[in-house]
């Protein structure tokens, strides 16, 4: 079966290159020609450092410090980010979200591999786990913009860490307005019940659900508590950047 796939896999590597040569690889921050992020916008990335909440991955002042996130977050045990939402990431996401670089999804997706908190890998916390899967788009959403980039990331980070995708699916059952300009309880009210789990029950293990962007969580947190209702053991978010607020 590997031997009968392999000629097909060389194949498309080639034209991955011959692509690459037609239309060489544009920064998505700065735009140089040459590669997805460069060297320059790459220097620019602020990860999130230590001291980070233990539970919601937010930065706070000093190590211990008390968090409010455990009142918002009842359903998701962890979230966890890489970098700030800000310089050349945020557009880089602005342009893999809305302008179809759908080609920066590796390059995002790496950025979670790459981020250090407690000395491990920001990935370490969702590991092991037992499925992973996106923050879904409501189909009329999915149609207008042709691709779920929440989905392009969780596909690039399961091929990578080897984590399976569920049986079942998680599904957006509402279409909600954007959360961009919303305070932090209209983007709780916003979400609330737009999620639910269609399919085979996740079953008990450890569930991640990836997205791109965090600002306070409630997205990730209404996912999860449509997760945790099918029966799933515990539910960890995972972001490539967060909105510091």
């Amino acid at each position: 079966m590997l031997e009968a796939c392999a000629p097909n896999v060389r194949f498309a590597r080639r034209w991955v290159d011959v692509l690459d040569w037609l239309l060489p690889p544009r920064c998505g921050s700065c735009r140089r020609l040459g590669t997805w992020l460069c060297d320059w916008c790459r220097a620019r990335i602020r990860w999130l450092e230590e001291p980070l909440c233990r539970r919601c991955g937010g930065e706070v002042e000093f190590a211990g410090a008390a968090c409010p996130c455990r009142r918002r977050h009842r359903a998701l045990s962890r979230l966890r980010s890489a970098a700030a939402y800000e310089a050349s990431i945020e557009k880089a996401i602005h342009r893999f979200k809305y302008e179809g670089w759908r080609a920066l999804a590796p390059v995002l997706a790496g950025l979670l591999l790459e981020a250090r908190g407690d000395e491990e890998p920001a990935t370490s916390a969702v590991l092991p786990a037992t499925t992973m899967l996106a923050v879904p788009l409501h189909p009329r959403r999915l149609r207008a913009r042709g691709y779920n980039q929440s989905e392009l990331l969780a596909a690039e980070l399961r091929r990578r860490l080897g984590v399976r995708a569920p049986a079942g699916s998680l599904v957006r059952v509402r279409d909600t307005p954007p959360q961009v300009g919303l305070d932090r309880l209209h983007r709780r009210q916003n979400v609330a019940g737009a999620f639910a789990w269609r399919g085979p029950a996740p079953g008990p293990g450890t569930v991640v659900v990836v997205d791109d962007v965090t600002t306070t969580g409630a997205t990730i947190e209404a996912c999860a508590a449509a997760a945790r209702i099918a029966g799933s053991g515990p539910v960890i978010g995972l972001t490539v950047a967060r909105v510091r607020l």
